[in-house]
């Protein structure tokens, strides 16, 4: 689904920040949550504690592999998190405004 910035009237698709929706760093946090649960008893010295912090690293890497199937929040040609969906009536009442060309097949 294309977007469009309120800031600097870009129309296209957004992009993820560095930690946000990037599956390598998502990836990165699953296998470090692995590494401590299995080695936690011995730098933690307690299995609970080193499970507790494994799962919470777990579960932001699960986020950040599911969110970079999304599309992005940050606008790639100013860099702003101004993004809105193109076909919502405040696009449209941008778009008509500020008279913006939108190609034929981004509208339906």
């Amino acid at each position: 689904m294309q977007k469009l910035c309120t800031k600097c009237n870009f129309i296209g698709k957004g992009k993820h920040g560095l930690f946000s929706g990037n599956i390598y760093f998502g990836i990165s946090e699953v296998a470090v949550a692995v590494i401590i649960v299995a080695t936690g008893e011995r730098f933690l010295q307690s299995y609970a504690y080193a499970a507790v912090v494994g799962a919470i690293v777990a579960i932001a890497g699960i986020i950040n592999i599911i969110d970079s199937f999304s599309d992005g929040r940050i606008c790639p040609s100013c860099g702003k998190d101004n993004l809105i969906q193109l076909d919502s009536l405040q696009a449209a009442e941008i778009i008509e405004e500020k008279n913006l060309s939108v190609p034929e097949d981004e509208i339906n």
